[in-house]
């Protein structure tokens, strides 16, 4: 073999590790159970991502902040991927969405001293202060709906706070996760309830950044590692470790 040939070779040979051993950064919010800086591994759902990833050949770290920081930071690409983010076509203007990671009930919910179980249109709803997550998506016509007493907040656990203090009447969200953190505040969790109809059923994915390089390479490079992940029965034993 020439010289030439051999360092063209070993040039692509480099590259080709290199890529390998690109790492990945990444960001979400604390949203027990589902991921979270207290929780293990940062949660079942971090763990499908970055065992995902590493069955792709990347590594990977995570930061836990804000929703709408770590949107935002994506977004710029600043960071490469939000991990367990819901669909929204607004959204989808600015990243890339894996194949989903796992699904979630996503309601309205309520504490004992709200006397209603159940709604029949946004009219009924308006008439309560609600609170939601900024940046969260709930459903496209509950989040296109001027509710006259919104209130917004940066965290969940404000917002979980604010609802068994009685600031908001009705919170939107996960019950599982509003659940996890009234227990983690002392409260307990069976209190909460949410409202009948559930507002929708939403997929979490992985969202990458549009403005980082090579945003699809790692997306595609991504769902390949989560199908690995599933059909080698890994994924099953992540939610079983878990007890999802």
């Amino acid at each position: 073999m020439s010289k030439l040939r051999f360092l063209a070779y070993a040039a692509l040979a480099s590259s080709a590790m290199a890529a390998q051993a690109a790492n990945v950064s990444l960001t979400t919010l604390n949203w027990p159970p589902f991921v979270g800086d207290s929780l293990d591994r940062g949660g079942f759902i971090n763990v499908i991502v970055q065992e995902s990833l590493a069955a792709a050949g990347y590594t990977s770290d995570v930061e836990f902040t804000a929703w709408q920081t770590a949107l935002d930071t994506v977004k710029a690409g600043e960071k490469d991927a939000v991990v367990g983010g819901y669909y929204s076509e607004a959204r989808a203007k600015d990243y890339l969405y894996s194949i989903p990671l796992y699904t979630v009930m996503v309601g309205v919910i309520k504490t004992p001293k709200l006397d209603i179980s159940s709604y029949d249109s946004f009219t009924t709803l308006n008439n309560y202060k609600i609170g939601k997550v900024e940046g969260f998506v709930t459903s496209e016509a509950f989040d296109n709906y001027a509710f006259s007493q919104l209130q917004v907040f940066k965290e969940v656990d404000q917002a979980v706070a604010a609802l068994e203090a009685g600031k908001i009447d009705l919170y939107a969200d996960s019950l599982s996760a509003a659940r996890e953190e009234a227990k983690k505040q002392g409260m307990d969790p069976m209190d909460l309830q949410i409202l009948i109809p559930p507002l929708e059923e939403h997929d979490l994915y992985l969202l990458v950044s549009k403005a980082i390089p090579n945003s699809e390479e790692l997306r595609n490079a991504f769902n390949k590692g989560l199908i690995e992940l599933q059909a080698s029965g890994r994924y099953e034993e992540i939610l079983k470790e878990f007890n999802q």
